[in-house]
This record gives C-alpha cells, sequence and structure tokens, in this order.
C-alpha cells in the first residue's frame, strides 16, 4: 500500500500543470496560386487576414504574438497545393513578443533574415502592414473588456540601409476591446 502511495506522489509530482487554451489567431495569408485579390488599405493585393484556431498555453500575450508567425498550410485540394501561406514565414521575418516592465507588450519585427520569396509579388511595407493589422486583431480577440486595456510598442528591427525607411512603421496601440 505504501508503494502504491509513493508510486502515486512520485507521477503526481512528474506531471505539470498546463493551462492549455484554443484562441482565435489571425495570420498574414499569401494567396498565392488563385485568382483572388483582395483590397487593403486601397491596395489590391493577392493577400488577406485569415483567423484560425489554435491551441496554445504558457505566458500570454507574447505566445499570442509568436503564434501570428507560425506556419501554416491551407489543406490542399485537387488543384490547389502551396506548402506555405503565411507571409512572415514566407519572408523569414521573425517576430517577438515581451511585456515591457512599464507593462507595455513589445512587439519586435526582425527583418535581419528576411528575404522575398519567389511567387509572392508583396513588397515587405505590405507584408509588415498585413502582419501589424493581424496582431492587432489577434490581440483584441484575446483581450477580455474587464482587463486593463493593453498597450502595444511595435519596433521595426534589424534593417538595412536599403529598407530602413520601413521603420517609419514603428508605432503604438492601445487595445481595450
Amino acid at each position: 500500500m505504501q508503494n502504491i502511495f509513493a508510486l502515486i506522489f512520485a507521477s503526481a509530482s512528474l506531471a505539470s500543470a498546463t493551462t492549455l487554451e484554443v484562441l482565435r489567431v489571425f495570420q498574414p495569408l499569401s494567396l498565392h496560386g488563385t485568382d483572388v485579390v483582395n483590397n487593403f488599405k486601397g491596395e489590391a493585393v493577392q493577400a488577406h487576414i485569415f483567423a484560425r484556431p489554435m491551441v496554445l498555453s504558457g505566458a500570454m500575450p507574447e505566445n499570442l504574438v509568436l503564434a501570428v508567425a507560425t506556419p501554416h498550410r491551407i489543406p490542399t485540394t485537387f488543384n490547389y497545393d502551396v506548402d506555405e501561406c503565411n507571409l512572415l514565414t514566407l519572408f523569414q521575418v521573425e517576430l517577438s513578443g515581451i511585456m515591457g516592465k512599464s507593462g507595455e507588450l513589445e512587439v519586435g519585427f526582425d527583418l535581419a533574415k528576411m528575404q522575398v520569396p519567389q511567387g509572392v509579388e508583396l513588397p515587405i511595407r505590405t507584408v509588415l502592414k498585413l502582419s501589424i493589422q493581424a496582431l492587432k486583431k489577434t490581440l483584441e480577440d484575446y483581450h477580455h473588456p474587464e482587463n486593463e486595456p493593453l498597450k502595444v510598442k511595435i519596433a521595426i528591427k534589424g534593417t538595412t540601409k536599403k529598407n530602413r525607411s520601413l521603420r517609419d512603421l514603428n508605432g503604438r496601440f492601445v487595445v481595450t476591446e
């Protein structure tokens, strides 16, 4: 009997308490391989912001930020088979999120490894604008009205002399509902 309690206690100590949550995450997706063109802020683009359910755990909203950049493969059909659709993944833009000491969520879009993929005819500026909008929608969907407003700071990092003008996309917004 004592061995049974010891075994139960040992297995319970190995189990970690993790809260899993199903959340809606918005991602900037390329529609390459389709004839669909969407209007994004007055520009006709072959891309769109779509939501997908994801199971997340850990630090929130930091892990929610990271989820916006996770790979996404749209299920194939008999005439559509594209390996990757998330524009952040396709352009190799790294996304990071950390809560600053002031309580502001600091989100970085790192362009240090950025490469323009073949078959995607979008400027990086449009990709970043779509990505920032996807991030806003994700955080707004997650935020509960009874919580304090969430202050978010956007920083474009890893720019070069050629693309440093993208830093004008740096900014702030507040999620209230």
